[in-house]
């Protein structure tokens, strides 16, 4: 699971609650100790060796390492795009591990949680990683889904002002896949969040050109207060939309059919970011802010390859 592990008593559960116990300047030496002093419980034996595990924070990585590594057989560590992640120990087969980890990483997101390691091995698919925002849904089929913002729906039809000044809906946007993200300057973990997604926006703007489309929204703002704050940041290469958002006790999008949708149907915290596919359901959601958000390029690429048919 990704920010609140949760702890249990049960033997033949071994969740992340002591996974941030050793400094981080301290895992390498510990690690080296552990290593030393055990007999081989896990195939990757050396500290290079250890692999890289995507989209979690490293929270999840000094638990697998610390905790997960040495924890008694049967054992599974799964994980989901947007960076949930849980793992179980002291089952009885590598089948219940397995299953009992799928299942405690599903609780708690509504992308597809997959394997990364088993027991004694890494089985995570990286070319099936970047394939988990699919299937996706032929044209006929999305169009009887409903409007909401979970996957497989559509997302709302929002009225916005690019950046060039021209009005703009969602749904004049259909045939690109589209990436919907709100933010404020405002807010702590949006000013974090900015450079990655600069980084982000540059590369797959070179990689796919007009097959993207970013859709940024200051949320409880003016836009000239957001706009401000940029150049006074050197954060101006990511082109900033308006949302028509007016003030801080301003919560009200505008929709295309003339009505209104609040903020807080759209994000239970800021920042908050979907990704849309070129018939304009959603693929994959995010609330909070992403430390890279260059791991998700390959995911841009699928969605870009692969849906709209």
């Amino acid at each position: 699971m990704s920010d609140k592990p949760r702890a249990t008593k049960r033997p033949d559960v071994v969740m992340s609650e002591t996974g941030g116990r050793f400094s981080l300047t301290c895992r390498p030496f510990f690690l080296s100790v552990l290593l030393a002093c055990s007999y081989p419980l896990f195939a990757v034996a050396e500290l290079d060796d250890i692999p890289h595990i995507p989209h979690v924070v490293e929270k999840a990585e000094v638990s697998f390492e610390f905790d997960y590594l040495y924890a008694a057989p049967h054992r599974a560590f799964a994980i989901a795009p947007g960076g949930t992640w849980a793992w179980q120990a002291g089952k009885q087969t590598t089948d219940s591990a397995k299953k009992t980890a799928l299942e405690k990483c599903q609780q708690d997101t509504r992308q597809k949680c997959v394997l990364f390691a088993v027991d004694e091995d890494i089985v995570f698919n990286e070319k099936a990683w970047s394939e988990l925002w699919g299937p996706y849904l032929k044209y006929e089929q999305a169009q009887k889904k409903i409007v909401g913002t979970d996957p497989g729906q559509k997302f709302p039809d929002l009225k916005f002002t690019d950046p060039k000044g021209l009005n703009k809906t969602l749904s004049s946007l259909r045939g690109k896949v589209v990436f919907v993200h709100f933010w404020g300057c405002w807010c702590p973990s949006c000013r974090y969040e900015i450079v990655s997604l600069i980084d982000l926006y540059r590369m797959l703007k070179e990689t796919m050109g007009d097959q993207i489309e970013f859709v940024v929204l200051q949320v409880r703002e003016p836009i000239s207060q957001a706009r401000k704050w940029a150049k006074e940041n050197n954060v101006v290469a990511l082109p900033l939309s308006d949302s028509g958002i007016k003030s801080s006790s301003d919560t009200t999008f505008m929709l295309k059919d003339g009505g209104t949708i609040d903020d807080s149907e759209l994000a239970t915290v800021f920042p908050a970011s979907y990704v849309v596919d070129k018939h304009g359901v959603v693929v994959f959601s995010h609330m909070g802010s992403v430390h890279d958000w260059s791991e998700y390029v390959p995911f841009f690429r699928d969605v870009a390859n692969r849906s709209g048919k």
